[in-house]
């Protein structure tokens, strides 16, 4: 019971320096006292200093996420007495404290942790031996060639359903997921935070078979269903507050869809539960990506807001002017054959992944395998023909269609598409030529190729 309004009191917030954010529902304890009181929504709690022993008391708290990831938040002392109220912030330990403590040996120079809790969306139980995975790329440039080294790691789930994955790397793009035999989560896309400290906890759903998603929804069109029983809802916002209505919200992975209204209001049905991804596009705005939990036993709300906004382009003028550093891009650009994309055009359509940037290239169509996103061409000849892929000239191997997770649209300078042999130039002819040819060109690339001042 808190104490009446005037009463001395000892009151403080306890806050989460790893979330970054006050904690709710803490449960704060008086060393050798029964007394105990819990955190409200903004994270403060409060005693009657009266009803306490006089004195010198030791004061800590309890939380049970944090007990099952094994962080003991540390407990401090402070005088009081009756008659006098007094003020006492409590705090989960620092995100260094917290790495050095858990991780020990394995903490490396860019490296740090990811941790969390894995629930079944069902039951709301943790699932002790489910398994969470973490994969990336790394590059690896030999003397004559550029080639990507994937990289994996994964940890199971305690009996506590807490999980730890230590030697993490920051600086690139991570994805992860959860999953034990038939229950998963989605695949979602992760990085280390300043401090290298992630907490992200997983719920598991029935794995569900879902169509691809259609990049965008023509008015009035209605989406295939995936099979779940999952529901979302919420808000599509601006950066000034105000509704986006036509704003496009769908689940990453499927073809789940739907139009915000003109409140900027949406919901979706049908949805797997557990982890995933939704993105959410409007015109004129960059792209954006949530995190959410999908549960089936209660709707799961999200309040998205594009804080970004594109630059609005005027009219559109082609001149017969260098655009490009790559050696070479501007003379095969004027041969008339294949499609160039600069860095202007890939900026103008303010793409989220970098298969994104091949939507809106005639003759080419980007699919979902379940996992990643490829890219086909429509000219390709018999059964398992595949695009062949140059990377800053040198031949690379996209089988495995795992582009996205190693380059960024940020990083490429140009693209050059080539859909059937005859529009390839000799240096890009190989043995799928017929297939199409796409080359890509990193800033690198370009940066190695620019005139150096005199």
């Amino acid at each position: 019971m808190l104490p009446a309004e005037g009463h001395p009191t000892l009151t403080g917030i306890v806050y989460d320096s790893i979330e970054d954010a006050p904690v709710t529902g803490a449960t704060v304890v008086i060393a050798g006292t029964t007394h105990q009181a819990r955190t409200d929504s903004s994270g403060t709690y409060r005693f009657d200093v009266d009803s306490l022993p006089e004195g010198v008391a030791t004061v800590g708290f309890f939380l049970s996420s944090m007990d099952s990831l094994g962080i003991t938040p540390p407990v401090r002392q402070i005088a009081f007495h009756h008659g006098q109220s007094a003020v006492l912030d409590l705090g989960v330990p620092s995100m260094r404290t917290v790495l050095r403590v858990i991780c020990r040996d394995s903490v490396g120079e860019g490296r740090g942790m990811m941790m969390g809790i894995v629930s079944d969306a069902q039951t709301d139980k943790p699932v002790p031996g489910a398994l969470v995975v973490v994969m990336w790329t790394e590059m690896n440039i030999g003397s004559t060639s550029l080639s990507k080294l994937p990289k994996a790691t994964h940890t199971t789930v305690g009996t506590n359903g807490a999980y730890r994955l230590c030697g993490l790397p920051g600086g690139v793009q991570l994805r992860a997921q959860a999953r034990l035999g038939a229950l998963q989560s989605g695949w979602i896309d992760i990085a280390m935070p300043p401090g290298g400290v992630l907490r992200r906890n997983f719920l598991l759903g029935e794995k569900q078979k879902v169509a691809a998603a259609p990049p965008t929804l023509a008015p009035g069109e209605e989406a295939p269903r995936a099979l779940g029983t999952a529901q979302l809802s919420g808000t599509v916002l601006g950066a000034d507050g105000k509704p986006l209505e036509g704003a496009q919200v769908y689940l990453v992975g499927t073809a789940v869809g739907a139009r915000a209204d003109y409140r900027g209001a949406f919901h979706l049905t049908g949805l797997p539960a557990g982890t995933q991804t939704v993105e959410v596009r409007q015109i004129s705005y960059a792209p954006k990506r949530f995190t959410v939990d999908l549960s089936p036993i209660r709707e799961t709300r999200l309040a998205a807001t594009l804080d970004t906004r594109a630059t609005v382009l005027g009219e559109v003028k082609v001149e017969g002017k260098a655009s490009s550093n790559i050696p070479g891009f501007d003379d095969r650009a004027k041969r008339g054959f294949g499609t160039f994309l600069t860095r202007d055009d890939i900026e103008k359509q303010q793409p989220i992944l970098l298969t994104d940037v091949f939507r809106s290239v005639p003759g080419l169509t980007v699919n979902f395998d379940g996992t990643n996103y490829g890219v086909t061409s429509s000219r390709s000849v018999g059964t398992g023909c595949n695009v062949q892929w140059y990377l800053d000239g040198s031949p690379f191997d996209n089988s495995s269609n795992d582009l996205d997770q190693m380059l960024r649209p940020d990083d490429i300078e140009a693209i050059e598409v080539y859909k059937s042999a005859s529009e390839v130039p000799v240096q890009f002819q190989g043995a799928n030529a017929s297939c199409g040819t796409i080359v890509v060109w990193t800033k690198r690339s370009a940066a190695r190729s620019k005139p150096k001042s005199q």
